[in-house]
C-alpha cells in the first residue's frame, strides 16, 4: 500500500519523478518514510554511564558551555557537538522543571501549616484561650479593664476638647484668633 494517494500526488502537490521513484519504496518492499523510520530509530542509542558521568561534572562546573568546550566533550566522549549541545540544553530544562516543583512543594507545605495556625487562632478566639498556656480567659477581667480604658479614653477626649475652647477664647480675646460672624 502506498497511501491514499499513490505516490503521484502529495497533498495536492505533483511530485516529481524521483520523488515518486523514492516513495515507491526500496526492493524490499518498504516506503521511504518507513525505510526513514527505521533508520532514525537505529540510529538512536542511550548515552553510557560514564559520557553522562562527564557530562553531569561539566556541567556542574559550567551549565553554558562554549562552543569549544562542546567540541572537546564532544570528541572526548564519542559524540556529536549537536548532541553535547541538546544534552545541555534538556538537561537545564530538567534541573529548571525539579526546581519549579520542588518550590511548589514547598511553598504548598508552607501554605498549609500556615492554614492550621490560622485555624488554631481562629479557635483560640472562639474559645477565649490564652495561646501562650492554652488557659481559659476570664471574661470579667477583659471586660473589665477594657471599661476602664474606655472611660479613660472619654475623660481625655473631653479634657482636650476643654482646653481647645479655653485656648480658642484667650486666641480670640487676644486677637490672634479670626472671629467668624454668621449672616
Amino acid at each position: 500500500m502506498y497511501g491514499l494517494l499513490g505516490g503521484t500526488a502529495n497533498a495536492g502537490k505533483i511530485d516529481n519523478a524521483s520523488d515518486v521513484v523514492a516513495d515507491k519504496g526500496n526492493n524490499d518492499g518498504e516506503t521511504h518514510s518507513e525505510h526513514r523510520m527505521e533508520t532514525r530509530h537505529a540510529n538512536y542509542h542511550r548515552l553510557r554511564r560514564e559520557q553522562i558521568q562527564q557530562l553531569e561534572a561539566v556541567f556542574r562546573e559550567s551549565p553554558y558551555p562554549d562552543e569549544k568546550l562542546r567540541k572537546t566533550l564532544s570528541k572526548r566522549l564519542g559524540m556529536s557537538a549537536q548532541q553535547v549541545k541538546f544534552w545541555f540544553q534538556n538537561h537545564r530544562s530538567s534541573i529548571k522543571g525539579k526546581t519549579r516543583r520542588q518550590e511548589a512543594s514547598n511553598l504548598q507545605l508552607e501554605k498549609q501549616m500556615l492554614k492550621s495556625e490560622r485555624q488554631a487562632i481562629i479557635s483560640a478566639m472562639q474559645n477565649s484561650t490564652c495561646l501562650k498556656c492554652r488557659g481559659t480567659i476570664v471574661q470579667t477581667q477583659d471586660t473589665s479593664e477594657r471599661q476602664r480604658l474606655f472611660m479613660e479614653n472619654l475623660k481625655l477626649k473631653e479634657e482636650l476638647l476643654l482646653a481647645t475652647k479655653h485656648l480658642k477664647e484667650g486666641l480670640q480675646q487676644n486677637g490672634m484668633w479670626p472671629v467668624l460672624t454668621r449672616k
